[in-house]
């Protein structure tokens, strides 16, 4: 009968420390299944926050391409993808958080509550099997084998320590299998919260992917060196711009010296005319009856006159043509040298017509005697 209940007492040990351990190992993986995915979670959120700004940047590379059209469609495409998978990485993590994190963290309170449950009953089986133990020795006493009434609180001891053992059991059952309904909706749960998030990333990716097999590298390129054609047109352009301003600037200077000039002569001729209107009446009848030798002097200072003009003419031309060859193989001379030059070439020229201007020698009064007559000789 002794060997018997100390039997008994060695298997109710050890299934209480088993189910004591069954309990920790629980309470133990499901708090390291809760940091894990809580750490997962928030690796999702910050892998959120990189896509918007991934988003960005690449919508700020769209907006600033202007020579590849389809390019930047494709990255506009792309950027628009990155913000709607954020936005389901979003929906991801609150799913996460308050279907997987939150209902793992709670399980640390449930294995607490078995934990107690259980050591109670074990607490109540130790006593009863104490007590029974005491009245096993009582009865080993009594030789004679009579019934007294401590066989009866034997079978009372022996009912409340299979009461408390059944009762163990029951916790113990209760919470693996709650345990194991609620493990599998939370792998449900995750499994169905990672498709509905790739299901619709692998939409939008796949209308992105066939936006961007849509850019035409080689439109893209053509279009480029389109660009880069009118921007060296520009160039020259600008070049033979700046060239005919200048060359149109040294035509303006010389028209103007040329025009100074004339207003000079013009001055000068006016001058001797009042000079010639204040002479005596006896100049003025000298002035009707020209004298032919004076005339033929006056016609060959006239030819000289002109053939004076054509000289200068022609050097002016001369000088502007070897300024055009100069401009021609020097165009990046500053303009201070080509202001010098200008004024040099002035100055030659206003010597040259200084020197080769015509000088009016003054007109001969000659005094004709009044009684002087004219005889007519006879044949």
């Amino acid at each position: 009968m002794l060997r018997s209940a100390n039997t008994g007492t060695i298997l109710c040990e050890e299934q209480s420390k088993f189910i004591l351990d069954r309990i920790s190992s629980v309470e133990k993986h499901f708090s390291e299944l809760c940091g894990a995915f809580a750490e997962f979670t928030r690796k999702i959120a910050r892998l959120r926050d990189k896509s918007d700004e991934l988003a960005h940047v690449t919508q700020d590379y769209s907006s600033s391409e202007k020579y590849n059209k389809t390019l930047a469609s494709g990255l506009s495409s792309l950027s628009k993808a990155i913000t709607l998978i954020g936005d389901f990485q979003d929906l991801e993590v609150k799913r996460l958080e308050n279907r997987i994190v939150s209902e793992l963290s709670q399980y640390e309170i449930v294995c607490k509550h078995c934990k107690e449950s259980v050591k109670d009953a074990i607490m109540v089986r130790d006593k009863e099997l104490a007590k029974r133990k005491q009245l096993d020795q009582a009865r080993a006493r009594n030789a004679r084998g009579k019934k007294t009434a401590k066989d009866a609180e034997l079978i009372k001891s022996n009912l409340e320590v299979s009461k408390s053992l059944k009762e163990m059991e029951e916790i113990v059952g209760k919470f693996e299998r709650q345990k194991l309904i609620d493990f599998k909706s939370l792998l449900l749960d995750f499994v169905m919260i990672e498709l509905k998030f790739h299901t619709n990333a692998v939409e939008v990716l796949s209308a992105t992917y066939q936006d961007i097999s849509e850019i035409d590298e080689n439109k893209d390129y053509q279009q480029f060196k389109k660009f880069l054609q009118q921007d060296e047109l520009s160039d020259r352009y600008f070049l033979q711009r700046i060239k005919s301003q200048s060359m149109g600037a040294l035509s303006s200077m010389f028209a103007a010296t040329g025009t100074n000039r004339k207003h000079k002569s013009l001055s000068s001729n006016s001058l001797n005319s009042s000079q010639e209107q204040e002479s005596s009446p006896e100049a003025e009848a000298t002035h009707l009856t020209p004298d032919p030798v004076q005339m033929l002097a006056v016609k060959r200072k006239g030819g000289q006159r002109h053939g004076s003009t054509l000289d200068t003419a022609r050097r002016s031309m001369e000088s502007l043509d070897s300024l055009k060859r100069d401009l021609s193989e020097d165009s990046k001379t500053s303009t201070e040298d080509s202001d010098d030059d200008s004024d040099d070439d002035e100055s030659e020229t206003g010597t040259d017509f200084d020197e080769q201007a015509p000088q009016k020698q003054p007109t001969k009064v000659t005094k004709v005697d009044s009684k002087f007559t004219i005889i007519k000789l006879k044949d």
